[in-house]
């Protein structure tokens, strides 16, 4: 071999290495790389660009309502006194259904309901919910309107399948699903929440599930002191069952309680809620009775009936209306029948507001020669409702 060819074998062979050496370097594998310090490559991003991570918890969410009126009693009793702080005596502000008429001519500014709830999720399966409230009822030794616990309870999800327990000051399953599909509690109360039947809130344990993977069974079981809001002073409970279905558009809810009172005077409801929304529309009626025992004597039984509608015919601008039957004893012919009346519209500039103009009425009936209020209820109202909410952290 001359010296031009071990020249030009020289020149291959370093082209050769040169080129293997480069491709080397572009081929590394991780192995490689991870064992030289300072050289470990950034996590690849997702498809869309951000690198997922796991929850974080706790974490929690501030959210309140609060609705208000301007009311003003177009009819009622006439009649008024006044004591040493110039406030009226004689007669409610508001239709309560305590059967006594509202003054005529009394008119002002109500805060009817303030929440403040903040509920924090401790993990996947534990979350805790606080909620106070402020009405103009609950007033404070001077007067003023005063602040009281609502809710506190700690929930346990998938406590079984498909089925939360609570432990607490807890929602009463009495009226909850027909107060969610009436939809305007800022303008009036569930007729059995209404007239007193139970508290919307107690102290207790539940259970509330469904029993199908559909959720078209559920279940809503509640073992509570039924002291309300109060501290308990007894060792008499209160049994709670509620069973509401849907199909589709429909929904159907049977729900009875039992009360153990001290004295042989338990109390046993029977209640029944039907709903049905389409489209834009939505009817639903309410029926139950009571029965109240007595230790000696005929049994009380209060019954009533509620019916109403909504419509939104517009994005922004909704109606309803409401009547509503009450007997205070079915099982008496000497009584005083009641029957309300509300019919109003519901302007939305926000989702987040509503400005409601409404009218509230209450009738009187008397039966079995009964004496019933010398005047009948109108009440004329402009309601304003909003929730506002801070974003979880």
């Amino acid at each position: 071999m001359t010296l031009r060819d071990h020249a030009l074998a020289a020149a291959l062979a370093g082209l050769l290495a040169a080129t293997t050496s480069a491709h080397a370097q572009g081929t590394t594998p991780a192995t490689e790389s991870d064992s030289l310090p300072g050289s470990k490559p950034p996590p690849l991003p997702s498809a869309a660009g951000i690198v997922s991570t796991p929850p974080d918890f706790p974490r929690g969410r501030v959210t309140g309502v609060a609705f208000a009126d301007y009311f003003y009693n177009a009819q009622g009793d006439p009649r008024h006194a006044y004591n040493g702080a110039g406030a009226d005596t004689v007669n409610p502000v508001y239709i309560d259904g305590s059967g006594k008429p509202i003054g005529r001519d009394l008119n002002g500014l109500q805060i009817r309901r303030l929440y403040f709830q903040v509920d924090n999720d401790l993990s996947y399966r534990f979350s805790t919910r606080f909620r106070v409230e402020a009405d103009s009822k609950a007033l404070s030794s001077d007067g003023k309107i005063g602040v009281f616990v609502k809710g506190a309870y700690l929930r346990w999800r998938n406590l079984v399948p498909r089925g939360d327990a609570s432990m607490g000051m807890i929602a009463a399953p009495t009226f909850t699903n027909a107060e969610d599909f009436w939809q305007y509690r800022s303008v009036e109360k569930t007729i059995t929440d209404f007239r007193g039947l139970a508290s919307s809130a107690d102290l207790g344990v539940s259970l509330i599930g469904f029993a199908d993977e559909g959720h078209h069974a559920g279940y809503a079981v509640m073992i509570g002191d039924d002291s309300g809001q109060k501290p308990e002073t007894n060792r008499q409970k209160r049994a709670y069952l509620a069973l509401p279905l849907r199909w589709s558009d429909l929904r159907l809810e049977p729900y009875v309680d039992y009360e153990v009172v001290a004295g042989g005077k338990d109390r046993a409801l029977y209640k029944v809620f039907a709903g049905y929304e389409r489209y834009r529309w939505a009817v639903g009626a309410e029926a139950f009775t009571q029965v109240q025992h007595a230790p000696s004597g005929p049994f009380k039984e209060p019954r009533g009936a509620s019916l109403f509608v909504r419509s939104t015919p517009f994005t922004s601008l909704a109606g309803f209306a409401r009547v509503d039957y009450w007997a205070p004893d079915q099982r008496t012919a000497k009584r005083v029948d009641q029957v309300l009346w509300l019919a109003g519209l519901d302007y939305q500039p926000i989702r987040e507001v509503h400005v409601m103009p409404n009218v509230e009425a209450m009738r009187y009936r008397a039966r079995g020669g009964a004496a019933a209020p010398t005047s009948h209820d109108l009440q004329l109202r402009l309601t304003l409702s909003y929730t506002f909410a801070r974003p979880q952290s």
